[in-house]
């Protein structure tokens, strides 16, 4: 079962706000946790209309569409 940490979600959703190109490692060594976490959040966020995936690959960058 996935335990979403919700402060931590709303710390990667404002890390996205200030700089839609960071990495998902950058944010685990941040953070603390594992990669595969910070993807999970990203779904989240994406699932829900939050960000949408604008470029792929090595240089993905992220759209905001809520503020």
């Amino acid at each position: 079962m996935n335990v979403v940490n919700k402060e931590l979600l709303k710390k990667i959703y404002n890390e996205l706000k200030l700089d839609p190109k960071v990495s998902q490692i950058e944010l685990a060594k941040k953070y603390g946790v594992n990669e595969r976490t910070i993807r999970r959040y990203y779904k989240i966020l994406k699932d829900n209309g939050f960000i949408i995936q604008y470029s792929s690959g090595r240089k993905t960058t992220w759209l905001i569409l809520k503020k």
